[in-house]
């Protein structure tokens, strides 16, 4: 039985893919180097500790991780402030019809919890979900299970009783080592990921409430 829907929050319930993409390349240039936009669809899913560090001994940047993380966070925020947040389209009601149906729900997300907080408090959906967890708060990043393994946990449920609905080939693969099924969410906007660890692919949310959910499960 479906005990949980697990979702992923960046490119799944806020456009902020195109953002993150921008930020990236524009720090980067930054230091003088030029990358096409798709070198850094590699990185969707993971931390972004995780993906400064990468790039900054992949192109031997010359500063810490942690100012690396800080000056694209600036940059990034600017442009959201500047174009504003818009949710994918279709993923809110989706989510409502989840939640009218009494599924418990979580975002289980690689960005900071305040991001999230911020997010969901902008597009007025917090109500609407029991937990939220970060990639900082657990132990190893996506593709690891950690994440959703948390957000499962604190919401009492087996894993292998919740879905999880995913973007990224890092995001797909961790759900798929956590034991969950998986709804991967292609976006057509942007060429495709590798989401064959996916249950099943979609590209939107029109048609999905609980119980396609449910019968993932059975």
């Amino acid at each position: 039985m479906l005990e949980a829907v697990l979702f992923d929050m960046d490119g799944v319930i806020i456009d902020t893919e195109p953002f993150f993409l921008r930020s990236e390349s524009m720090l980067l240039k930054e230091f003088g180097v030029d990358t096409e936009l798709e070198y850094h669809f590699r990185y969707q899913g993971t931390t972004h500790e995780y993906m400064w560090e990468t790039m900054k001994n992949e192109f031997n940047l010359d500063a810490p991780v942690g100012e690396l993380v800080e000056r694209a966070n600036v940059i990034r925020n600017r442009l959201m402030e500047e174009d504003g947040l818009q949710p994918i389209p279709g993923v809110i009601p989706f989510i409502a019809r989840l939640h009218g149906a009494g599924v418990p729900l979580a975002i289980a997300s690689s960005s900071p919890l305040t991001d999230i907080h911020k997010a969901v408090k902008a597009l007025d959906i917090e109500k609407y979900f029991s937990y939220f967890v970060s990639g900082e708060s657990v132990a190893h990043s996506k593709p690891a299970p950690d994440i959703f393994l948390d957000a499962a946990e604190n919401l009492k449920a087996n894993p292998e009783n919740c879905v999880v609905i995913e973007d990224s080939r890092n995001g797909v693969a961790s759900a798929h080592a956590a034991g969950c099924k998986c709804i991967g969410f292609r976006n057509l906007d942007f060429p495709p990921q590798d989401l064959s660890l996916a249950t099943v692919i979609v590209t939107d949310f029109s048609d999905l409430d609980a119980a396609y959910c449910r019968a993932l499960i059975d």
